[in-house]
């Protein structure tokens, strides 16, 4: 059994996807199964959000991606602000990574969409 601690620390120089107003970002997260997803809370207003918010995945097995997308709420419909797709093997090995990801918009892009700081934690853990 294993535990994955992921900590989500801010993003900077997000994409702006309102017209008329800042982006209200927040950040969900899940593994492949998609079965637990997490969200952070909402940052009112912001390019530079910082929300320092940690959630923990047990069960890891077989689960060796990280997926982490941030949107812009809005009352409508939210919009995809932008995305990074994490192999966990390197995790798995280091145990602890703490880091700035990229950001890309649609699947195939190339342009960034802003960046996201992620501290994630491995631990295998004694039955």
């Amino acid at each position: 059994m294993a535990q994955l601690q992921v900590t989500i620390i801010a993003a900077k120089n997000l994409t702006k996807k309102d017209t008329f107003s800042e982006n209200d970002p927040f950040v969900e997260v899940y593994l492949d199964n998609k079965q637990l997803k997490k969200r952070t809370k909402t940052e009112q207003n912001s390019k530079f959000p910082h929300w320092n918010e940690t959630f923990v995945f047990n069960h890891l097995t077989g689960q060796d991606t990280l997926h982490v997308h941030i949107y812009d709420e809005d009352q409508i419909k939210d919009e995809k602000i932008g995305s990074v797709i994490i192999d966990l093997h390197q995790l798995y090995e280091l145990g602890h990574i703490n880091r700035w990801y990229e950001l890309t918009g649609k699947a195939g892009s190339t342009s960034s969409e802003g960046q996201i700081h992620l501290i994630l934690d491995f631990e295998r853990l004694k039955i």
